[in-house]
């Protein structure tokens, strides 16, 4: 399923008192004189200047001013909240694993910082609050890595360890007492955490847990604002699945919500690709970028070379076996329900999350033998021959500095590649239709 009802509301002119912890303002969404079609129409209105965001009484997700501020906000700095079920943790342990993942999605989110060591950091995250929801002490007889504490699903037939985790649980009056934000307008009670996204004390959740099993927190969950061509959010229309990685069916917020996992474990590109999912899902509920997107993600080879998939991921399973093969850098081939299939040329954009240009199996991140051109570096420019974008050969050498810094876990030089190549701030690209490419950082937060 694609898609789940919801709620949504629209501009409200209340004002609402500063929270009090966390750092975070509540949010006021007040009236500009900006029209509907937002500051790439009219950059000379009031409210148009450059900006970061949140901003006051901006911050909420879903934010009608984000969309039509989109094109003048300079910097991103999302609030998080960090919730620590891990029994081998501790509330200071848990902060560092979310800042050593905070920089390295603020490395990605430089555009082309591969080849310009000025490019600036456009998603700057911030640390709302951390809760340390583990065991102090743990239980006798507990042998879980994630704490009593954590939400789960108890079903028949299945022992207490295997109990799947319940997101629903999160957003639940109980858990609202151990965020611990209090309602600037009645400081007797808590807020929920749909009132802490809705009112944008939060614009994410991240969660470590300590799990591997059935136990674990979701890896990237998102119900997502879903939008119609001309980016116009559609009523009561949300994705409860836009994060790849597990499902919000049941969550009633009238906002987008984002929820991901922590895993001190591996290195930080296993958080980063996960994380990347959302973007990936671009496509399926911002119909205005889907073209682009597609064409970025390698996600449209039915409509680009008449094959019978779409992208790697329709064809290669998760055994990391070879689906793939390049006889030459701009031609692939390989088999697809027992048909052979031959691409040639090749010419892809740049690639996805498992899908590096020149992967010949899923996750085939530090692939050096295949040498396949694509266009991450130049995707948009049309700074090649006739127009067309340059074509580049890609191999994994090109990512070993940044692994240099970021470790070589789950691909993290090519997660951090691949972002710095999205379509950033300042970026010179334009659409096949000849517009400027906007920014895509920001649509995350729509």
């Amino acid at each position: 399923m694609r898609h789940a009802i919801g709620r949504w509301q629209g501009w409200t002119l209340v004002a609402l008192l500063a929270a009090a912890l966390g750092g975070a303002t509540a949010c006021t969404r007040v009236v500009e004189a900006v029209s509907a079609e937002g500051c790439a129409a009219h950059p000379g209105a009031p409210g148009c200047s450059p900006t970061s965001w949140p901003t006051t009484g901006q911050g909420a997700n879903s934010d009608p001013w984000i969309v039509q501020h989109h094109d003048t906000i300079t910097q991103m700095s999302p609030r998080v909240l960090v919730l620590n079920f891990s029994n081998s943790a501790t509330a200071d342990s848990a902060r560092q694993t979310a800042e050593r993942q905070i920089a390295a999605i603020a490395e990605g989110s430089r555009y082309h910082a591969y080849s310009d060591s000025s490019a600036p950091i456009f998603l700057n995250y911030q640390i709302a609050r951390v809760v340390d929801l583990a065991d102090h002490p743990i239980p006798p007889g507990w042998t879980q890595r994630s704490s009593t504490q954590l939400p789960v699903i108890p079903m028949p037939n299945v022992t207490p360890d295997s109990y799947p985790f319940d997101s629903q649980a999160l957003f639940s009056a109980p858990f609202s007492a151990s965020y611990g934000f209090t309602d600037p307008a009645n400081p007797a009670r808590y807020l929920s955490l749909c009132e802490l996204f809705e009112q944008g004390f939060i614009n994410e959740v991240w969660i470590e847990d300590g799990e591997d099993g059935p136990r674990h927190a979701p890896y990237n969950a998102e119900r997502k604002q879903i939008y119609d061509a001309q980016n116009r959010p559609v009523p009561n229309t949300f994705d409860p699945c836009a994060g790849g990685g597990g499902c919000l069916p049941d969550v009633d917020c009238s906002v987008t919500v984002r929820i991901a996992h922590l895993n001190p474990q591996r290195g930080a590109g296993c958080d980063l690709d996960v994380r990347g999912w959302s973007l990936e899902s671009i496509p399926d509920t911002l119909p205005a970028f889907a073209a682009e997107a597609s064409a970025f993600l390698n996600h449209d080879f039915r409509s680009r070379f008449a094959v019978g998939f779409n992208s790697w991921s329709n064809i290669c399973d998760f055994a990391e076996t070879t689906c793939v093969t390049y006889p030459t850098p701009t031609s692939a081939t390989g088999t697809y329900n027992g048909m052979p299939w031959t691409i040639n040329p090749l010419i892809q954009g740049c690639g996805n999350t498992s899908f590096p240009p020149n992967a010949r199996a899923r996750y085939d991140w530090h692939q050096t033998t295949a040498q396949v051109q694509s266009r991450c570096e130049h995707f948009g420019l049309h700074d090649g021959v006739g127009g067309a974008d340059a074509m580049e050969i890609y191999t994994s050498l090109r990512i070993n500095d940044i692994e240099r810094v970021f470790g070589t876990d789950c691909g993290a030089g090519w997660q951090i590649y691949w972002r710095q190549s999205v379509p950033g701030l300042g970026n010179k690209a334009t659409t096949t239709t000849g517009l400027p490419m906007r920014n895509w950082w920001p649509l995350l937060f729509y």
